[in-house]
């Protein structure tokens, strides 16, 4: 599988959200065709960070797109589909299914609102570079949601799409799991090299496995895994980053709605210590993959974190602690 390097894939979305050629038209094909309405909305408290309640929104907006003739079939917040290297390249493959060709970008930050309607047109990136899309801002979204409607009644575009949902269908978590889900470590590690793709921050990286107790190496991020193996590396280290719930979800780990914070696990001079987090609280989980059968090992406990270093920190020494005999 070819790789994408996710940190530099969400920094290339945003900027191109935000250098978009708007236009007074419409995607040609948008009541013809499906849309997935992707969000982002301001934390419901910034430390430390919770998601705000996005979900709200949604059936807000649902009413408005079935009446304007947008089959939008999938509401998802845009940073879980930026979640992972693999997570991303799932929910990708996913919208291919779901033959999307739109989307519609909903945007709230401290009470100001993005909506921006574009053809999906770039699989790496969404949006083509300065591509045409259509948009509006303002701070009463109800009135917003009445002048979108006016403004497709009025575009001339042919209505085709009839059968669409009454209300909001909420996106299922995509796993990238394709083989073997372990929670435990393969006994391989000892003897193979581990892949770990180079991002900005790979001093956080590099001090977290200092303590990683077999070979690794770093690796760029856009190399393919079938030539990582040719490189002499049969393992490749991902992770997943956002909040608990959605992450847990995406490594397919059981999850209740009832559940309000998660508890990791890391052990800290050779005993056990804990730290919890709410649900919406963005982290990192981190897992090693086997390059030739797909096999992912997630380790026997949870132990993701809010920072990439913590979290990786945590992994390894989880993983120490069980493969490292003193």
């Amino acid at each position: 599988m070819g790789s994408y390097n996710v940190i530099a894939q969400q920094d290339e979305l945003y900027t191109r959200l935000e250098s978009l050629n708007i236009q007074p038209t419409f995607p040609e094909n948008l009541l013809k065709t499906r849309t997935v309405i992707l969000y982002r909305v301001s934390p419901k408290r910034r430390s430390p960070s919770i998601r705000g309640d996005w979900k709200v929104l949604t059936n807000k907006i649902q009413p408005t797109l079935k009446k304007s003739g947008i089959d939008a079939v999938l509401h998802y917040y845009l940073e879980d589909l930026l979640s992972g290297t693999e997570a991303y390249k799932s929910f990708l493959d996913y919208f291919d299914d779901r033959d999307v060709k739109n989307a519609v970008f909903v945007s709230e930050l401290d009470g100001n609102y993005t909506i921006t309607i574009a053809e999906l047109q770039d699989r790496q990136y969404l949006l083509k570079d300065g591509q045409e899309a259509w948009q509006i801002q303002g701070t009463d979204l109800e009135n917003m949601l009445n002048n979108i409607y006016r403004a497709i009644a009025n575009s001339g575009l042919e209505k085709e799409n009839m059968l669409i949902l009454e209300t909001a269908e909420l996106g299922e978590m995509i796993s990238p799991i394709k083989a073997k889900r372990n929670e435990f470590y393969d006994l391989n590690f000892s003897s193979e090299k581990l892949a770990v793709p180079i991002h900005p921050d790979s001093a956080e990286i590099r001090l977290a496995l200092d303590n990683y107790p077999y070979k690794w190496g770093f690796v760029d991020a856009s190399i393919p895994e079938k030539d990582l193996r040719i490189q002499g590396y049969q393992y490749v280290l991902y992770y997943v980053n956002t909040i608990g719930r959605s992450a847990k979800q995406i490594l397919e780990y059981k999850t209740t709605d009832v559940e309000t914070s998660y508890i990791s696990e890391m052990m800290v001079n050779g005993k056990l210590a804990v730290e919890s987090y709410n649900v919406n609280t963005p982290v990192y989980k981190f897992y090693i993959k086997h390059i030739y059968s797909g096999n992912i090992f997630l380790g026997k406990r949870w132990d993701a974190a809010p920072s990439k270093g913590g979290a990786l920190k945590n992994y390894v020494a989880n993983l120490s602690n069980e493969l490292v005999k003193n």
